[in-house]
């Protein structure tokens, strides 16, 4: 029996150029039918989910910024924040790569240093996650931060990691989360974390759960599942990690393999 879906959403559930799978009302509806939860893992902060899945997100699960926020049916479930003392030490590192953009996700808004130094390129990028955002110094943000979110359009991986790696601590976790995006936010929590927290909160198994990843930031959901699959596109170490693999995104392999399940209960 599947009591629990889990998918993470950009590179994965979405394609390539950031569209729904057009069989997604097909694979909903069934799950609906079956009495799945069904929920979105993403980096992307609660309003930029809601904002994607319109009236749905009522009656969705989101497990936000990485495993930092947890909603069900619009309930915070969970949440944890970064203090000024877990950011701070790498402010400067921020600060000293060109072309490289960070931005301080508050829980209500999002924050970028300096706007005019945001391109055209960067702005587009943005828009597909957050509504906008505001000016402020990284030291006097007027709101709680749940993480921040670097983008640079170069290998992030390879480029600017490296440099970063050395500023994880008991605290604060830097994760490579895709080609462009490095993701900080508190150590404690993870997308397989919050997995747990939905499992326990509704008393599902792993064996009851089904998820499905590609990258970096997805691989701790496969602890707390009996199955995981990663899309053919997906990073070579989730492909290892995972149980199977199905087709790429840009082939709608996730609500395919979804509808396959679902027509087995």
């Amino acid at each position: 029996m599947i009591k629990l879906i889990v998918t993470d959403m950009d590179g994965c559930f979405l394609d390539p150029l950031g569209n729904f799978p057009p069989d997604f009302k097909e694979a909903y509806d069934l799950m609906k039918e079956k009495n799945v939860i069904f929920a979105i893992a993403s980096g992307r902060s609660v309003d930029g989910l809601r904002r994607a899945f319109g009236s749905l997100s009522s009656e969705m699960t989101f497990i936000t910024d990485n495993g930092a926020g947890v909603y069900h049916k619009d309930e915070l479930l969970f949440e944890e924040t970064l203090a000024f003392e877990d950011y701070k030490p790498f402010l400067d590192e921020m600060r000293s790569h060109k072309g490289l953009l960070p931005i301080a996700c508050g829980k209500e808004r999002k924050w970028v240093e300096n706007s005019e130094a945001v391109s055209e390129r960067a702005k587009e990028e943005l828009l597909k996650y957050y509504p906008g955002w505001y000016e402020s110094s990284f030291e006097n943000i007027p709101e709680k931060v749940i993480r921040f979110a670097l983008l640079y359009f170069d290998d992030i991986e390879k480029n600017i990691y490296p440099y970063f790696e050395k500023y994880n601590n008991d605290r604060v976790r830097l994760q490579v989360t895709s080609y462009e995006w490095i993701d900080v936010y508190p150590r404690n929590v993870s997308k397989g974390s919050s997995v747990k927290i939905i499992q326990d909160r509704f008393g599902i198994s792993p064996d009851e759960t089904v998820v499905f990843g590609d990258y970096l930031n997805d691989i701790s959901m496969a602890d707390h599942a009996g199955s995981s699959f990663a899309p053919m596109n997906a990073h070579p170490k989730v492909k290892e990690r995972f149980t199977g693999v199905v087709k790429a995104n840009s082939q709608y392999g996730v609500t395919g393999k979804i509808i396959e399940l679902m027509k087995e209960i």
